[in-house]
């Protein structure tokens, strides 16, 4: 790329402008808004690479920072607009604007939950000796390593230090150097380090439930403090605000005050805890403190420009990673004695997850309406499998009804059937919908025969599944081809959404453009496997991907249909060199073989 023609000199006007040079992160902005810029295939507006780097390097941008750069673009916005250039670089630094725009309100989504990760991961490798061997200059194995335990030194599961130093490695805290790891040589890193402390003893084992009462309204000890209050970069004193923002954020979402500010509106302490008023000013200076509230003219709290994006869009990737507290509660335990029977709050995970696919299932539902049409394809027999909610069916069946279709709703989880047998008594859901129980989503073989103890012959069903496969524990590449390959022999057409598995390498170089460090993170430690859209290089650090949902789709049998398939935006805001920008997740869209033979529909190798 190259600069916008009169870009050089708008970046020197803008660099003497009394204005911008008032404000030091303006001045900061001027060299990566007035980089070269270009617009994607896909519409997508880009930076250069170098550009790109710079702003996560050197501009604090996560939690409050984030307010302060989205001011500070509306100063430079401004002297641009009091001065003279040419239109083509006008244009030029207005992509490189939104691209900042867009890597700040990401960050704002997807920094909290990973914060939230960090502070708890931090804290239990702190209490057991590791974080003070890393900090004497150890090279840490993770084969073979012994941790402190009640004073004791006791053998720590290997896979379970190798996930927890995975998320460390991924945000930077740690480097690898042969087979083990060392410290990060970073000022950061080595703050994060010398700070990292145990979690505080007494901590409700579900903040979230806790703050859940204060803001309903429930009668609370006005003397206690609250529960578990005390550049991209994050230090330990974000690491812990983003630690006591997120449960906060998922109770207001829960008691519907989340919506109130997102609209606009205003919320006061007495309004809410009228008998502990005090408990409530400490969840808002929290939220102060993260840039979501700020104070209002009547004396209540009302969301910034950012803080309205966290109220509204925040819950859903929250939420997703507070399920897993059951985890993080007992990280210790796992490190030195396996998972054994800790498992997934299901029944919290379930309206994160409607709120996280609402959109894309959308899209997976308008590719199966262009299927019909296009192919003259009759729908028949509607599936939606890790059902959660039946958010899919929800959108299918306004759009199709119940006259000439059965829906069928799957799930391994009792407390998912629950959810979505309520919503059919609310008549969201067809009232002949059926439910199979029990349904691993991993054993085909209990769907099929459920469809067939119905009277429904499988063949040629739809199945669409909303961030479900990677939930099969324990896959390897060829278990995972093998669960393909029985959905292909039953004849099943499958639309299916996963968010893309990206490489540690990429996660450092994304910085917060995306939640999946946290989401790696929590699914590695709970044994399902995230997997690439489609092939990919060799990562340079950290565990290699395994094989794509692609690969073991198309071993299996399957067809794609390349023109239905569909993907978010990439994971650069930027062209990297190394030419590998992959989606943050992709709808995929695969038909039997023989159902492709019938429809005419050819093999399309291109990702």
């Amino acid at each position: 790329m190259q600069p916008a023609e009169g870009m050089e000199a708008l970046r020197q006007a803008l660099a003497a402008d009394e204005a911008v040079a008032a404000d030091a992160l303006a001045a900061a902005l001027v060299p990566i808004l007035t980089s070269p810029t270009a617009v994607s295939s896909a519409g997508f507006p880009f930076i250069d690479e170098e550009a790109l780097s710079a702003f996560h390097d050197s501009v604090p941008h996560i939690l409050g920072h984030g307010n302060a750069v989205v001011a500070a673009l509306e100063v430079v916005s401004e002297s641009v607009a009091a001065g003279e250039a040419t239109s083509t670089a006008i244009e030029s630094l207005e992509r490189a604007a939104k691209v900042v725009r867009q890597v700040v309100n990401t960050a704002a989504i997807t920094a909290p939950s990973d914060l939230w990760l960090l502070r708890h991961v931090l804290g239990t490798l702190a209490e057991v000796g590791v974080v003070a061997r890393l900090l004497g200059g150890e090279v840490l194995q993770h084969e073979g390593c012994q941790v402190e335990v009640d004073g004791d030194l006791v053998s720590a599961q290997a896979g379970e230090l190798r996930t927890d130093l995975g998320l460390l490695l991924a945000r930077g805290y740690i480097e690898e150097r042969g087979d083990g790891f060392v410290a990060a040589t970073t000022p950061y890193a080595r703050e994060v380090l010398v700070n990292a402390s145990p979690l505080p003893a007494g901590l409700p084992a579900d903040p979230t439930s806790e703050w859940l009462a204060v803001f309903s309204g429930e009668p609370v000890d006005a003397g206690r403090g609250g529960p578990g209050l005390t550049g991209w970069m994050a230090g330990w004193q974000e690491i812990e605000l983003g630690w006591s923002m997120l449960p906060v954020v998922l109770a207001m979402r829960a008691s519907g005050h989340t919506t109130t500010l997102a609209d606009g509106g205003t919320l006061r302490e007495q309004e809410i805890q009228p008998a502990a008023a005090t408990v409530v000013t400490a969840a808002f200076e929290v939220l102060r403190r993260a840039g979501v509230v700020e104070p209002a003219a009547d004396g209540g709290w009302r969301a910034t420009s950012l803080g309205k994006r966290v109220c509204l869009r925040g819950p859903g990737p929250f939420g997703i990673i507070q399920a897993y507290q059951g985890y993080m509660s007992r990280l210790r335990d796992i490190l030195v004695h396996g998972r054994g029977e800790v498992w997934v709050s299901r029944g919290a995970n379930i309206a994160a997850s409607q709120d996280a696919n609402r959109a894309t299932f959308v899209q997976a539902n308008d590719a199966l309406d262009r299927f019909c049409d296009e192919y003259s394809f009759s729908c028949r027999v509607f599936i939606e499998h890790a059902l959660g909610r039946g958010e899919a069916t929800r959108q299918r069946f306004g759009r199709s009804g119940d006259a000439e279709i059965r829906y069928f709703g799957a799930d391994l989880e009792d407390a998912a059937i629950d959810g979505a047998m309520e919503e059919q008594r609310a008549g969201r859901l067809p009232a002949g919908m059926v439910f199979v129980r029990n349904a691993d989503i991993g054993a085909p073989e209990v769907l099929v025969a459920a469809l067939r103890q119905a009277g429904v012959e499988p063949r040629d069903a739809v199945m669409m599944v909303g961030n479900g496969f990677h939930e099969v524990r324990g896959q390897t590449d060829g278990r995972m081809v093998e669960v393909f390959r029985a959905y292909h022999d039953a004849g099943l057409v499958l639309l299916f959404t996963e968010a893309s598995a990206l490489s540690a390498d990429d996660l450092l170089a994304t910085g917060w453009n995306t939640f999946h460090a946290g989401f790696r993170y929590v699914h590695e430690k709970s044994g399902q496997g995230l997997r690439p859209a489609y092939p990919r290089p060799p990562a340079s650090i950290g565990l290699p991907l395994r094989a794509s949902w692609d690969e073991c789709a198309r071993k299996a049998g399957y067809v794609r249909v390349h023109a239905l398939c569909s993907r978010s935006r990439t994971i650069y805001p930027s062209m990297p060199k190394s030419g590998h920008n992959p989606a943050i997740s992709v709808n995929h869209f695969v038909v039997p073989a023989d159902l492709a033979t019938r429809l005419g529909i050819g093999d399309d190798p291109e990702a």
